[in-house]
């Protein structure tokens, strides 16, 4: 970073108007914040409205994701600030609190890459994620808006599938009683009961783009309709 920033001040790079630096944000976030703070800066741009206004300039969705956007607000009557988001990330290698590697659908690839496998502990901690993350999005719920939608996205299909679509249908629930005595599921009944937990169809993942590279454009369609309906909700509640 020092030499990037004597490059651009009075090194090869001094006379280029437009540079641009990559780091591992995640990583050295606070130091590249310090940095700024030293320099007087007070827009930290993480958890401000910075990034968002940076990204509007620059893109907007493109006709496909547009219409699969539209789709989404139609089914299920829902205007922009006014309904809530869970994201619940169970796929990622440093999510579970130990740190695990967890094997994926496919036994030659992690799940971040091939998937969740939706048996065993795998599907019980993705089902706690998802219930103790919806249990706080109740909490944000005000007077006001205490008949809002919770729209629910996640990167597994399973865990949508069943938070959004079956957990709520009472002859799926019926069908399916004698699997569904476990406190992990009970507790999940309880977060959904009472409220309105709405998600799109998601018989498909949402391809991870940096993992599952080279597939047709609408192939990763999904993940950019949740990006968009996440940054249109009044709050968002991960997991």
């Amino acid at each position: 970073l020092d030499v990037s920033i004597q490059r651009a001040n009075t090194g090869d790079f001094k006379d280029i108007k437009v540079l641009r630096h990559r780091i591992l944000g995640h990583l050295d976030e606070k130091v590249l914040e310090q940095r700024l703070r030293d320099l007087g800066e007070t827009d930290m741009l993480h958890w401000t409205s910075s990034f968002g206004h940076i990204f509007w300039a620059f893109f907007k969705a493109s006709p496909g994701v547009q219409a699969e956007l539209d789709q989404v607000y139609q089914e299920f009557n829902m205007t922009p600030s006014h309904y809530s988001a869970v994201h619940c990330r169970v796929r990622h290698p440093k999510a579970t609190p130990s740190n695990v590697y967890i094997k994926g659908k496919s036994n030659s690839h992690p799940a971040d890459k091939s998937g969740l496998p939706w048996y065993g502990d795998n599907r019980d901690f993705a089902v706690s994620v998802a219930t103790k993350a919806v249990y706080c999005a109740r909490t944000l719920l005000e007077d006001e808006n205490r008949n809002e939608p919770i729209y629910f996205f996640s990167d597994s299909n399973d865990l949508v599938r069943y938070m959004a679509h079956e957990l709520p249908n009472p002859d799926w629930r019926a069908a399916n009683a004698t699997v569904l005595r476990n406190s992990t599921d009970m507790a999940a009944i309880k977060a959904i009961e009472p409220i309105r937990l709405i998600a799109r169809e998601m018989t498909m993942e949402n391809a991870h783009i940096d993992r599952q590279k080279g597939r047709d454009p609408p192939a990763y369609y999904g993940t950019f309709v949740d990006f968009l309906l996440a940054t249109n909700a009044r709050c968002v509640t991960y997991g």
